[in-house]
């Protein structure tokens, strides 16, 4: 049996400072002791979300204190990943745009050679250490070009930062700040994409400018992404400007107009009094002729044959899914214009709008409601969709991935994201 005299000891201590620590509360009547609760038993582990900084100028730190150092400071309304808690602060995962640095001597053809070797903020060796990497581990780097001693990599999986709570709040789950991004970067290409044909349509003439899907694109990017004020409002100062642009187009239009208008009255005028001069010689002139002519038999008599209407040549399935469009359309135009017009007559027609556009043919297959075109016109350079396609003319089909540069006349598109057109020929 094991000796207990040590524990009864500890216990008699114990217990005499109890007794006088009692007996020091009951003889003083101003001292107040405050006894610290008993610790909390740990909770489970906290879920990863999505928070928002709540206040400007909040220090993201290296290690979890209030003295710790400070790797930069974050705005109001930036994003951060929490991945777990310590005390007062949240473990936050490292921005993407911080990068570490690790001194060259100790990569070997993208391999740490040695352990603990310490990833810096700054390719510095008196810079805050990030975290460490071991023998072995992999890094995808570049010698940094400011000092080519350090290797700037991409921060290992395992480092981590920190914020104080008080500052964070959580808007969603961990992957909200993932989504919010690439809801972004569409937001950037879409508004990228309508900047570069905005630039495109003001250098045509008035007469061939539509800027209505242009500011149907800008009116979207303000509606329907409001949570990046940035996008939003250089969305707002495209538009201004855009439309400035056109009015400015416009009465430049209108005063060349106008005097062309005067040239024109004049012009008129003078043509006005030759031909009446004309008319008069010649009113005198048939006189003469009715005067000496001879009498003649009558003309026999002309049958109008009544004109043939020929079925539309036979088109390929893929492209007779737009022949109603395209009736609709021709119907519509010939109503406008009277007489008996054909087909072609309109098509003859349109080709005073047509202008030639050049670009990568892709398939438009989603099964979309009221899809402006079946195939999309990529730019070769960028890889961003330019139009919407669709043609009763030329087999798109046949020229699906090929660089083409075709005649087109503008299309409804629907309200969609990009202006759609009909493929006249192929330039």
């Amino acid at each position: 049996m094991k000796n207990s005299f040590p524990s009864f000891i500890a216990f008699s201590t114990l217990l005499s400072i109890t007794m006088s620590l009692q007996a020091t509360l009951s003889s003083s009547s101003t001292q107040t002791i405050e006894v610290a609760p008993p610790p909390l038993l740990a909770s489970s582990p906290l879920q990863s979300f999505t928070g928002k900084i709540t206040s400007n100028k909040v220090r993201l730190r290296l290690q979890p204190t209030y003295d710790g150092a400070v790797i930069r400071e974050l705005k109001r309304n930036d994003l951060v990943v929490v991945l777990g808690e310590t005390d007062d602060f949240y473990i936050i995962q490292p921005p993407a745009d911080i990068h570490g640095y690790v001194f060259r001597t100790y990569v070997l053809d993208n391999v740490i050679e040695g352990n603990k070797v310490n990833v810096r903020l700054n390719p510095d060796l008196d810079a805050p250490v990030l975290a460490q990497l071991n023998s072995g581990d992999r890094v995808d780097g570049t010698i940094d070009p400011a000092n080519n001693k350090w290797i700037k990599i991409k921060l290992p999986s395992t480092a981590r930062l920190y914020v104080a709570k008080e500052y964070i709040e959580k808007v969603g789950d961990a992957g909200l700040m993932a989504r919010l991004e690439k809801k972004q970067e569409d937001a950037n290409r879409l508004l990228t994409t309508t900047e570069t044909m905005s630039k495109t349509e003001m250098q045509k003439s008035f007469e061939q400018i539509n800027i209505e899907n242009l500011k149907a694109n800008y009116q979207y990017i303000i509606s329907n992404y409001a949570e990046f004020p940035e996008l939003s409002t250089k969305a707002k100062e495209l538009l201004t400007a855009l439309q400035e642009a056109y009015i400015a187009k416009k009465m430049a239009f209108l005063e060349a107009q106008s005097k062309q208008s005067t040239v024109t009255l004049e012009n008129n005028k003078k043509l006005a009094e030759e031909l009446q001069a004309y008319k008069a010689k010649l009113a005198r002139l048939e006189q003469y002729i009715e005067k000496n002519r001879a009498p003649a038999a009558a003309p026999p008599a002309v049958i109008v044959s009544p004109p043939v209407h020929k079925k539309p040549s036979q088109v390929p399935m893929n492209m007779s899914i737009w022949l109603p469009q395209e009736e609709n359309l021709f119907r519509e135009w010939a109503q406008h214009k009277g007489g008996n017009p054909s087909p072609q007559d309109f098509y003859e027609a349109q080709k005073a709008e047509a202008f030639v556009l050049k670009g990568v043919v892709d398939p438009y297959n989603r099964p979309v409601k009221n899809k402006p075109g079946d195939y999309m016109l990529v730019n070769t350079a960028s890889k961003l969709p330019i139009a919407f396609l669709y043609s009763t003319h030329v087999n798109l089909q046949d020229y699906i991935g090929h660089e083409i540069s075709i005649v087109v006349v503008p299309r409804s598109n629907n309200n969609y994201a990009f202006p759609a057109y009909f493929v006249l020929s192929l330039e």
